[in-house]
């Protein structure tokens, strides 16, 4: 039987945390700073639609106020494209922790760390 070196250092707890879960926690938290940036930018979209008079709204001014409602609408977007991504994020999560669990009922081995 092999021993491991005495040098390799025990692992940590949050080093037994998988990339997977990593992954959608992150997702999770970029996803939330967009759903933020999303609702500031529609603010001030409306604040400027209300407060700038009819006659300041042209050329370069209406163009800046329609490339912010562009840049919104993308914002929203990558939010949603975020949302399903952790929705997978989540279902792999809940299969590899079936999968182990399954696993170990068969070998008789202890199950992994929850997830």
């Amino acid at each position: 039987m092999t021993q491991m070196p005495a040098a390799l250092p025990q692992r940590k707890a949050q080093d037994k945390i998988q990339p997977i879960e990593q992954a959608r926690a992150k997702t999770e938290e970029v996803q939330q700073e967009l759903e933020v940036a999303s609702a500031e930018l529609h603010l001030t979209n409306t604040a400027l639609e209300q407060h700038l008079p009819d006659d300041a709204v042209h050329g370069d001014v209406e163009r800046a106020l329609a490339q912010n409602v562009a840049v919104e609408g993308k914002v929203q977007d990558a939010a949603k494209d975020l949302e399903a991504v952790t929705t997978l994020l989540e279902q792999e999560t809940a299969e590899r922790e079936r999968l182990e669990r399954e696993l170990a009922a068969a070998t008789g081995a202890p199950a992994g760390p929850p997830g």
